[in-house]
C-alpha cells in the first residue's frame, strides 16, 4: 500500500489486569460509557480494543446487554459491532476431555483468563475469518495465552489485534538470580522478552502474511523496571523499552521466519523508564486520583550513583504515608522483590513491516496514557490510550543491522535455544513465591505450550 494523501483510524483501546476480582458495577459503568463516547475530537471512533486479563467478567453477557442498549440509542462512538473472545473457547469443535473440563471450569470460577473485545464501524472495516489462526499459548495455563481478532480496510489494510498476558517465570527468575551478575541481567532479561515476542511472530507467519498487516498486541506484557549496572552506578531500565531499542534483537527475532522485514514499536513513545506510569504493583485497597510515574518513585528510593540494589547496598526506604498514601503502593518498594519493583505493565505495541510503518505516524489527544485510580480490587490500574493513526507519505526509519551480521546471528540463536541462559541459573531457581521452579529446556519454535 502506498499514502500519497493523509488518511487516518481513531483508535481507542482499553487494558485491565483484573486479578481475579469479581466484576463490580463501577467497573461494568465504566466500560460500557468507554465504549460509547465519541473520540476526543467529537468524531466517531473507528475501533475499539478491550483487553482484559485474569478476568472472569462474563464478557459474553455484557456484549449482549451493551449491543442490545445500542439498538435503541446509537452510541456516541459511531460502534455498531462488537466482537469478543475468550481464551477458553477457542476450539469449541475440539474432543471432550475431563481434564480440559475440569481446568476450564476452575480456571472460569476462580482464576480467569484472557478475554477481549473488539469494536468496529461496519462502513470503515470488515471482519476477517481467521480466528482459529489467531491464537497461541506460552504455557499449559490459559491465563498466559494470546487471542486475536482480525479486521480489513476496503483499501486492503490489514488490522490485528491480539489480547494477552505474557509469561512472567523465566524473567523473574532473571530478575531474581544470583548466578547472573548485574551487568548481565539487563541483557539477558531482554532476550527472555525478545523470546517471547518472537512467538507470537512465529504464529503470524504461519498466516498468509501480507506487507499491508498491522499486528496490535494489548494487555499485561510484564514488563519490569531492571536496574543496569554500569561503571559510576546503576540506571533503572524498562525491558521492554529497552528490547524495542535495540535493532540488531529486532532484526533477530524475524531472522529466520517468512515475515517482511518490519519491527516492535510502542504506540506511546517514551524516553526512559522515569517517564512511565506505574500500574504494578498497586495496593488493591487504594484509589489514587492522580498519576504516579516510575520517576516519582524513583526519585525517592534510588541513587544512580550507588551498585544496583541487591549487590552491594538497598534502595531508601520511605515512609508509609508516602508509598501508601501518595503512591498508591501495598509495599515500600525498597523492600520487595526484584520481580515486584513498580513497573508499567499495561501497553500497547505494534508490529508492521517497514514499508508499512514508514508511512505510519500518531497523534495522542491526551498526550499519551491514562491511568483510572478509581477501580480497586486488582493490584493493576486500568489504563486507557486514545490515539489517531495517521497514514501518509514515508518517512526514514532508524537503520536496522543486516540478518547475516555476526552480532545479529549471535541473538538469533540465543533466541531459539535456552541453553545460554539455562546454563547461567544452572538449570533450576528458587521462584519469586519461595517455591522450587523447574526450568526446562525446549526451543522456542518447537510449541507455544512449551514450558516458559
Amino acid at each position: 500500500l502506498r499514502f500519497t494523501e493523509p488518511t487516518s483510524i481513531r483508535l481507542r483501546f482499553f487494558n485491565f489486569n483484573m486479578a481475579n476480582m469479581a466484576a463490580l458495577d463501577p467497573f461494568v459503568g465504566m466500560l460500557g460509557q468507554f465504549l460509547s463516547k465519541p473520540f476526543a475530537d467529537a468524531s466517531k471512533v473507528d475501533v475499539t480494543f478491550v483487553a482484559l486479563t485474569e478476568a472472569r467478567f462474563k464478557m459474553r453477557d455484557f456484549v449482549k446487554d451493551q449491543l442490545g442498549t445500542w439498538r435503541h440509542n446509537v452510541p456516541e462512538s459511531g460502534m455498531d459491532t462488537l466482537l469478543h473472545r475468550d481464551a477458553l473457547k477457542k476450539n469449541p469443535t475440539a474432543t471432550w476431555n475431563p481434564f480440559t473440563w475440569c481446568r476450564k471450569k476452575v480456571v472460569q470460577h476462580c482464576v480467569g483468563n484472557v478475554k477481549t473485545v473488539l469494536g468496529f464501524r461496519k462502513e470503515a472495516f470488515k471482519k476477517e475469518e481467521r480466528d482459529d489462526q489467531l491464537f497461541g499459548t506460552f504455557t499449559f495455563n490459559p491465563e498466559k495465552a494470546f487471542l486475536g481478532t482480525s479486521i480489513v480496510r476496503d483499501d486492503g489494510l490489514r488490522l490485528c489485534f491480539f489480547g494477552t498476558h505474557f509469561p512472567m517465570q523465566r524473567l523473574q527468575s532473571v530478575l531474581v538470580s544470583n548466578k547472573i551478575n548485574d551487568s548481565e541481567k539487563l541483557m539477558a532479561a531482554k532476550i527472555e522478552y525478545a523470546r517471547v515476542l518472537r512467538e507470537v511472530l512465529c504464529r503470524a507467519a504461519a498466516w498468509n502474511f501480507s506487507h499491508n498487516t498491522v499486528i496490535f498486541v494489548q494487555g499485561d506484557l510484564n514488563s519490569r523496571t531492571v536496574f543496569d549496572h554500569h561503571e559510576i552506578g546503576s540506571q533503572a531500565k524498562d525491558v521492554l523499552l529497552e528490547v524495542l531499542k535495540d535493532t540488531a534483537l529486532m532484526a533477530a527475532m524475524t531472522s529466520d521466519l517468512q515475515l517482511p522485514k518490519g519491527r516492535w514499536h510502542e504506540v506511546v513513545p517514551f524516553n526512559g523508564v522515569n517517564e512511565m506510569p506505574v500500574t504494578y504493583k498497586v495496593d488493591p485497597k487504594m484509589c489514587i486520583q492522580r498519576q504516579v510515574t516510575v520517576g516519582d518513585i524513583l526519585n525517592r528510593v534510588h541513587d544512580p550513583a550507588q551498585p544496583p540494589p541487591g549487590a552491594k547496598r538497598t534502595l531508601t526506604s520511605v515512609h508509609r504515608n508516602e508509598f501508601g498514601m501518595e503512591w498508591g503502593l501495598k509495599k515500600d518498594p525498597a523492600k520487595v522483590k526484584a520481580s515486584h519493583f513498580p513497573a508499567f505493565t499495561e501497553r500497547v505495541i505494534y508490529w508492521a513491516p517497514d514499508a508499512l510503518s514508514s508511512q505510519m505516524s500518531w497523534a495522542l489527544p491526551h498526550g499519551g496514557y491514562e491511568t483510572l485510580g478509581h477501580i480497586d480490587g486488582s493490584d493493576h490500574r486500568p489504563v486507557t490510550l486514545e490515539a489517531l493513526m495517521v497514514l501518509g507519505p514515508q518517512h526514514s526509519l532508524p537503520p536496522m543491522p543486516s540478518r547475516e551480521e555476526p552480532e545479529v546471528k549471535e541473538l538469533a540463536n540465543r533466541l531459539v535455544s535456552k541453553r545460554w541462559l539455562d546454563k547461567l541459573l544452572c538449570y533450576s531457581e528458587t521462584s519469586i513465591d519461595g517455591s522450587d521452579v523447574e526450568l526446562k529446556t525446549s526451543s522456542s519454535d518447537e510449541s507455544f505450550r512449551g514450558v516458559v
